[in-house]
């Protein structure tokens, strides 16, 4: 793990105030709304010469990528126009000019304890509180999950090597649906009864898989399956 006395924290206001040169620097924005805050300041600092770094990584997602029903490698050109590829394109924009390394790291569905967001958390949320899970109506509906404490691995391995690729996944590389993670958790005896099902939008994708060659060319990567990772992690009911 990195040392938490290597690591600064400061609020965009002072950061923008500041000259700051750094070894690495990772940007885990969801949005743009970070970046419509602060207008185009934020851009154009780390765009100055106040900013540098040897290194930068952006935490992007799958959802750069589109429907497909085969697993999505990086130069795939079947990209979806959203915010997570606008941050991706503006940060490596930047960073051409500034002649410094950029990787943008598409992450998959991310599930471990204590996330409360996406399908898996919602189901960990349901042992824990009781609450209501959302259930696409389609069961065949596809996702790569990855648990949280193989995406940290990743990225903390990635920091210590020298890599100018541009884009890495970092997934299992393993398709599941629906259907299958609820038969995962049924068998540690969690049925989910309080259920409603959800409405799908137009954005919703039936498939989404990362291929994870890249990866697993550059670390030693052997992430945790699903089934495996959620029978540590919950006891028998």
């Amino acid at each position: 793990m990195i040392h938490s006395k290597l690591m600064k924290s400061l609020s965009y206001k002072d950061a923008m105030n500041s000259a700051i040169t750094s070894t690495i620097t990772i940007f885990a924005w969801r949005d743009r709304n970070v970046a419509n805050k602060y207008a185009t300041y934020l851009f154009d600092w780390i765009e100055s010469s106040n900013f540098k770094t040897e290194k930068s990584f952006f935490l992007s997602s799958a959802s750069v990528y589109e429907d497909s029903k085969t697993a999505h490698y990086e130069l795939s050109i079947n990209l979806e126009n959203n915010e997570k590829l606008s941050l991706e394109r503006s940060l490596g924009e930047i960073f051409i000019e500034k002649n410094t390394i950029h990787t943008n790291l598409r992450i998959s569905n991310v599930y471990g304890l204590g996330l409360d967001y996406g399908f898996i958390g919602s189901l960990f949320k349901s042992i824990q509180s009781g609450s209501r899970i959302g259930i696409h109506p389609n069961l065949n509906t596809t996702r790569d999950y990855i648990h949280i404490n193989d995406v940290i691995y990743a990225i903390e391995s990635l920091i210590k090597i020298d890599t100018r690729e541009g884009c890495i996944n970092i997934s299992t590389g393993i398709g599941t649906t629906i259907s299958q993670v609820l038969d995962i958790f049924g068998k540690k005896g969690y049925k989910f009864e309080n259920r409603e099902e959800i409405v799908l939008n137009s954005k919703n994708k039936a498939v989404s898989i990362l291929d994870c060659t890249t990866l697993s060319n550059l670390i030693p990567w052997s992430p945790s399956t699903l089934a495996i990772t959620i029978d540590k992690l919950i006891p028998n009911n």
